[in-house]
């Protein structure tokens, strides 16, 4: 082989040795971009998972309590809150609000009997007790006089007049359970006053009554042992109430 051959072949060797290397680099600058591209895409993603970190922490903040808040918030019983919801301790009391002492009422006293005072009859009067038992299961008290009014067979009210006789103090009396009071009252039966008839019977008989305890609004039956007139418009003089069912013999 000449030198001119080998010459020719030793530059084609370096062109092949040169190609090969740009082929090389080519490849490797291909790669590298790919790389490079490649490395743009992480970068998304890592602004994308930014992005949902950010998210996942606005709803933590705003739509889901703390742990701690849910740990220290008391829970809700089902059909409510115990507290809003409970029966009181106490049970509302179904006795009158003056029950312990207060006032008697027709609640306590619901009926009264009209009896005559035994042996009490002179200057034309008689007396008569008109007493009430307490039914309730509690103490109560009675201070001062009754209010009467009068009637005829037919519940038709008739003339009266109660005077609260001034000469007897007024006391508080405290009414236990099944213990009575009286009032007695005096009247005539047969003397007629001004403007009443002066012979046959002065008023027509009065057969029932009712009666309303000191500082009650309401009236309580009242039943007579006997019926009588009450003379004088129905006038009645009247002790305050004691205590006791009568008063004694003579009044």
């Amino acid at each position: 082989m000449n030198r001119i051959s080998v010459f020719r072949r030793g530059a084609a060797f370096a062109a092949c040795a040169l190609g090969a290397a740009a082929l090389t680099a080519g490849c490797s600058s291909s790669t590298a971009k790919s790389a490079g591209s490649g490395g743009t895409s992480p970068g998304s993603t890592s602004s994308a998972g930014s992005s949902t970190a950010e998210g996942s922490g606005a709803v933590t903040g705003s739509g889901t309590a703390p742990t701690s808040a849910i740990s220290t918030a008391p829970a809700s019983p089902a059909g409510g809150s115990t507290s809003s919801h409970a029966a009181p301790t106490t049970a509302p009391s179904s006795a009158p609000s003056h029950a312990g002492n207060g006032a008697c009422t027709t609640a306590e006293m619901p009926s009264g009997t009209w009896r005559l005072v035994p042996a009490s009859e002179g200057a034309g009067h008689v007396a008569v007790d008109i007493a009430f038992q307490n039914a309730s299961g509690h103490s109560c008290t009675v201070t001062g006089f009754p209010g009467v009014s009068l009637l005829a067979s037919n519940d038709r009210p008739l003339p009266t007049n109660v005077l609260k006789d001034p000469s007897y103090s007024i006391t508080t009396v405290t009414v236990a359970p099944g213990a009575w009071v009286h009032s007695e009252m005096r009247f005539s039966a047969d003397m007629p006053g001004p403007g009443e008839p002066q012979t046959g019977q002065c008023e027509p008989m009065t057969v029932h009554a009712l009666a309303q305890l000191p500082g009650d609004a309401k009236w309580a039956p009242v039943t007579l042992d006997k019926p009588t007139p009450v003379c004088e418009k129905g006038q009645l003089q009247a002790k305050p109430f004691v205590s006791g069912k009568s008063s004694p013999t003579g009044g």
